[in-house]
């Protein structure tokens, strides 16, 4: 999938800059520009995890009680109503279940970056994963990259432990 994000995004000759060109946009130089590589990784990042989010939503949607909903539009609720107040609130577990995942994910990204530009241009995509990567296959020092793995280990746990518990606030499960 990176490399052919990478194709895609190829400044000189790649089919998004070619499209661009074609409406009269300069295209910029994805994942040679340090400007734009993060966000070249993010779009193919985004476009790799779509499918995986879109199925536990629709699995979440398909879970909310359609009696729910008719009640609602019986009551008076409009369309805007019904979202905020019926279906959001349904399916809330699984946007937490989303957004929990995909943040872990996020700040455990490592293929997408070394098959794209490799940490480059001038380190400006260098993530945490690759440098744990680095410090044990390009420099052989093990220990510091098992330090550094607890390191992250350690701040995915905090990260999620803030969102488990904050998700008290505005999950709603079903009873």
């Amino acid at each position: 999938m990176s490399i052919v994000w990478r194709w895609l995004l190829n400044p000189s000759n790649g089919v998004v800059n070619s499209f661009l060109e074609a409406i009269g946009i300069s295209g910029p130089g994805w994942w040679t520009d340090p400007n734009w590589a993060m966000p070249a990784i993010i779009i193919a990042s985004a476009w790799k995890d779509i499918g995986f989010v879109t199925i536990i939503l629709l699995a979440g949607l398909q879970n909310i009680d359609e009696e729910l909903i008719e009640a609602a539009l019986l009551d008076g609720a409009g369309w805007f109503r019904r979202l905020f107040s019926v279906v959001l609130p349904l399916l809330s577990p699984s946007l937490f279940f989303v957004f929990v995942i995909s943040m872990i994910n996020g700040i455990q990204v490592f293929d997408q970056v070394f098959a794209m530009t490799g940490g480059g241009p001038g380190d400006s995509t260098r993530v945490v994963m690759q440098q744990i990567y680095d410090l044990t296959f390009r420099y052989g020092r093990a220990g510091e990259a098992a330090a550094l793995s607890w390191v992250l280990f350690g701040v995915i746990l905090v990260v999620t432990a803030v969102q488990n518990y904050g998700q008290k606030r505005w999950v709603h499960y079903a009873d």
